[in-house]
């Protein structure tokens, strides 16, 4: 039985809560997995690079939002230029 994270939503709302336009902004999510953050602001922020460990949830982030930048790769081996983001989000990430 597949594990539903945050099915009543809170994660969502409190991101939309702390941040309520992710309009124009880029954004680094770390701990990407499979896109279930991504999709809250992938339709407003200007640029997403995901990065994320797991080959087969980076694919289906890749599948369903083609534009964002959807990398196989853990936190240590990211490389972006500096001041390249405005944004960055940890969610289940430790």
């Amino acid at each position: 039985m597949a594990i539903v994270e945050d099915p009543e939503g809170f994660e969502a709302a409190a991101i939309r809560e702390l941040m309520p336009s992710f309009d124009g902004l880029r954004i680094l999510e770390v701990g990407a997995g499979d896109g279930r953050l991504t999709r809250v602001y992938a339709a407003e922020a200007a640029s997403i690079v995901a990065i994320d460990p797991d080959t087969e949830a980076i694919a289906n982030l890749r599948a369903e939002l083609p534009r964002v930048d959807a990398r196989v790769i853990g936190i240590h081996e990211l490389a972006i230029p500096d001041h390249s983001v405005d944004v960055v989000l940890f969610a289940w990430s430790l």
